[in-house]
């Protein structure tokens, strides 16, 4: 039997945890990673779970044989910052798709993107590089979601939608057809899109409009 890739998850907390768990199901189906436990920065020890926090990315970063890794931290920016650095140490990236999700053969998915349990992806979807696409999401045709975005639970994406760079959807977003999110905007939970919405604002509400800006 071949060698399985290590695999590693930056960040010990909920989510990370949860990710763990869709690795562990993933391997039900077909064997594919040897994970070796989780980076963090700010905990040691092992989690709840029983899985070892094996370092901190400094650690990772002086590893001579990197494992794979994928960043589960729900902050866009965050998430950004973290991973330019493991480019810069030469890093690899995972991509994590739960195996009940029903998706096309016509989507494209970037690396280091996670995908969760119950999601709905149609046809002519683009999603792009570390991108966490939470559990029971519905994802419509012919739509574009740029690099880090967040899509939180149950976040409803209709078709010709386009989510720019680093966008957070809160839990029970929707977004109609053919608008535009602008680039590291955050929808508010249960919130509903009817319009464009501009770059780096914080929109609330049925329909959701600006309420704040934010630091793009």
């Amino acid at each position: 039997m071949d060698k399985l890739n290590e695999l590693a998850i930056i960040g010990a907390g909920g989510f990370g945890r949860q990710l763990a768990a869709v690795v562990a199901d993933i391997n039900k189906c077909t064997l594919k990673w040897d994970f070796i436990g989780f980076i963090d920065d700010h905990a040691t020890g092992n989690t709840i779970e029983g899985y070892p926090i094996v370092g901190s990315t400094q650690w990772l970063f002086r590893q001579t044989n990197k494992p794979y890794v994928v960043c589960a931290i729900g902050d866009p920016a965050a998430r950004k910052k973290i991973t330019e650095q493991c480019y810069l140490h030469g890093v690899p990236f995972a991509t994590v798709i739960h195996p009940s999700v029903v998706m096309s053969d016509y989507v494209d998915v970037g690396e280091g993107t996670m995908i969760m349990p119950g999601t709905v992806i149609t046809t002519n979807v683009r999603i792009g590089k570390h991108c966490l696409i939470n559990s029971g999401c519905r994802i419509g045709h012919d739509t574009t979601i740029e690099d880090y975005c967040s899509c939180m639970p149950a976040t409803a994406i209709a078709g010709d939608v386009t989510i720019s760079e680093g966008c957070y959807l809160g839990i029970n977003s929707c977004i109609i057809n053919g608008v535009t999110v602008g680039a590291w905007s955050i929808i508010g939970a249960g919130a509903a899109v009817v319009d464009d919405i501009p770059s780096g604002v914080v929109a609330v509400g049925v329909p959701a409009k600006p309420i704040k800006t934010v630091l793009c």
